[in-house]
């Protein structure tokens, strides 16, 4: 359903760009501008919205306690255009880590702050050490800015970062690629792959072929604030993510389905003909919301959880700054 937006120039722009800027860091740099342009197309931003309604692989995926809720924009081998949703604290509080402290391996990352709020975040020096032991680790921050102050933002591949939760419902358009392009990378969305990629990562593995091949090591950390004294404690990412991969249910959609909802009621991108017309071919969990905006009554918030899977459950800006 991507096709959809084809017509605007934006994506023949993106797709260009992506052909002639094989350095991944000058490609990044060369979109940023675009992403702004996009998150200030109402056009462009509301055919986004009727593109996932009408998307099966959208409407038909299951939603976890992992999940970021999210809408696809456009995808090819050698990169990913979407868009994030992050919810506010109940409190209204901004200095409560969203997550662990954590990178995302060889994937390179570009945000836009279109809507809401946006949130705090630190960047810190690449390739921290754990030791096996005792799971700790030093950690220097090498950047502490706001969203609204640094916006299109970029992570770096392998460049660990925090997100505290924002303030209020905001959203992010964002991009996001392989820190280089790899021939190998059209095979990530092959679908005989995908079935046995667990044998297939243990033998990438055993030939420590990970970085040639982009994909993580054998033991990913997730990182936090030392409860017990200074400097930051290791998690292994399948420990930490457990819980909330496991999360998933009639409760979960309900939650998903009403942070999208008042996104899209309060970005002003709800289309009542459009979901009308093809509400029938929708999941039964969106519809509640769908007729709350038709009936013209507010989509509430829904909130961030606050504790996470950590000995303290939750740590806090300043945790970080004294650590």
């Amino acid at each position: 359903m991507q096709h959809l937006l084809n017509a605007f120039p934006y994506i023949q722009k993106l797709l260009e760009l992506d052909k002639t800027y094989d350095n991944r860091q000058e490609f990044h740099q060369k979109v940023a501008p675009l992403l702004l342009e996009m998150g200030q197309d109402y056009d462009f931003l509301k055919a986004v919205i009727q593109r996932n309604f009408l998307d099966q692989g959208f409407l038909k995926q299951e939603w976890t306690g992992y999940n970021i809720p999210f809408l696809y924009v456009y995808e090819t081998e050698h990169f990913n255009l979407k868009i994030h949703l992050f919810p506010p604290d109940k409190e209204k509080r901004d200095n409560i880590a969203a997550h662990c402290i954590h990178h995302h391996n060889n994937y390179m990352l570009t945000t836009n702050a279109f809507f809401g709020s946006g949130y705090e975040s630190f960047l810190f020096e690449k390739n921290p050490q754990v030791n096996p032991e005792n799971l700790e680790v030093e950690m220097k921050i090498s950047k502490h800015f706001h969203q609204k102050d640094w916006n299109p933002s970029t992570v770096d591949s392998w460049e660990p970062h925090v997100v505290f939760i924002p303030q209020e419902l905001s959203a992010t358009l964002l991009i996001w690629t392989p820190d280089k392009k790899r021939t190998t990378d059209n095979l990530r969305q092959n679908p005989l792959l995908k079935a046995i990629k667990g044998p297939l990562r243990w033998m990438i593995h055993q030939l420590n072929l990970t970085k040639q091949l982009g994909i993580a090591e054998a033991h990913t950390y997730q990182f936090y604030p030392n409860p017990n004294g200074k400097g930051y404690k290791g998690i292994e990412e399948s420990e930490y993510f457990a819980p909330t991969k496991a999360e998933k249910g009639p409760n979960v959609d309900h939650y998903s389905a009403q942070m999208m909802f008042a996104f899209i009621q309060r970005a002003d991108l709800f289309d009542a003909n459009f979901f009308v017309a093809n509400k029938k071919n929708i999941p039964s969990y969106y519809h509640p919301f769908i007729e709350m905006i038709i009936a013209g009554n507010s989509i509430p918030d829904v909130f961030h959880r606050t504790e996470i899977n950590i000995p303290q459950k939750t740590y806090y800006r300043e945790d970080v700054l004294k650590a």
